[in-house]
């Protein structure tokens, strides 16, 4: 059997593992003054494997304290834009990137939206949208929402990743890959797991600042009616809180001087505002958190204030804004 190599000569866990074993198996059958020697060199490589087991756990710790920051730091983003220039930032730091590129998908399209630089005083124009290419770590990764690992940079990419190979990963919002992330070099093990559990918190950030915007546009749609039943034109004024954002039906010409004397209460406002995207009452109760019986007993009373005889005309007097 040839010699095992010396540890020096060892550049892999994989070659590692099997010179230990060569090692053992070449003890079993060695004479003792070979024995020796060969307890020598099992030690020397033990030495080597104990010691890439405790880099290995504080390179982990590390990355995992990383992940922990980059998660964090994406917390209060209130809009899109600012949740991916974030999340560029962070993805860098993590992976220890010079360079990162988040791209929205459209269609078999990668358009680049947002990119990072660790130098930006040498900065690249804003690289071009390009086309998924069959077979590549773009479509690999988006067909297995996985991190993949590629060797050629794609040609819109290259002037800002480089050309010595990447890792990209989808970016998941609402069940269906909405965004590619590109980093400037092929990651080991740790750190594409460390981007693929930061991608999956990234597509989840993207779903809470979605579901936000549209809860502010359907506000704001419930405080236009509301100032509109009441016969304020000045519809610019930042809406109230609470039931007054929700006024109900004024029903009779005549009464629309007069004070709302049952206004809707804070929960019935939030039923209302559900009730306007068509959500059903499981729907309902799932998102407050409440009874579908709980949710039944509002609708009833949310309908007796504002004078609609169902769901319908509700949906119809809000989105309307008339009497």
């Amino acid at each position: 059997m040839a010699d095992a190599p010396h540890p020096d000569e060892i550049t892999t866990d994989t070659e590692l593992d099997r010179a230990i074993a060569d090692v053992l198996t070449e003890m079993r059958v060695a004479d003792p003054s070979r024995s020796t020697e060969l307890g020598r060199r099992l030690v020397d490589l033990l030495d080597r494997r104990n010691a890439a087991d405790a880099n290995r756990t504080a390179d982990i710790g590390t990355v995992a304290a990383g992940i922990d920051r980059a998660v964090r730091a994406l917390d209060d983003a209130s809009s899109s834009a600012e949740l991916m220039r974030r999340a560029c930032e962070r993805v860098a730091e993590l992976c220890s990137a010079k360079r990162v590129v988040l791209s929205r998908l459209d269609g078999d399209r990668i358009i680049p939206v947002t990119w990072f630089s660790a130098d930006p005083g040498t900065m690249p124009s804003p690289p071009a949208e390009f086309d998924i290419v069959d077979g590549s770590p773009e479509a690999e990764a988006l067909a297995t929402n996985t991190v993949s690992v590629g060797p050629d940079v794609p040609v819109a990419l290259q002037e800002l990743l480089g050309v010595n190979g990447f890792t990209t990963a989808p970016v998941v919002v609402g069940g269906a890959a909405a965004a590619l992330v590109h980093v400037s070099s092929p990651l080991d093990d740790t750190r594409r797991r460390a981007l693929g559990v930061f991608v999956e918190v990234l597509g989840g950030c993207f779903e809470r600042v979605g579901l936000e915007s549209r809860r502010e546009r359907q506000n704001a749609l419930l405080h236009d009616s509301a100032r509109r039943w009441a016969g304020d034109t000045d519809v610019d004024t930042a809406p109230p809180r609470g039931a007054s954002e929700l006024a109900p039906a004024q029903t009779d010409p005549d009464a629309a001087e007069q004070p709302l004397l049952d206004p809707l209460t804070d929960r019935e406002a939030d039923v209302v505002r559900l009730v306007l995207t068509g959500a059903s009452n499981s729907a309902i109760a799932e998102e407050l958190v409440i009874t579908v019986d709980t949710v039944k007993s509002h609708v009833k009373r949310i309908l007796r204030k504002t004078g609609a005889t169902n769901r319908a005309e509700l949906i119809a007097r809000y989105q309307s804004g008339t009497r």
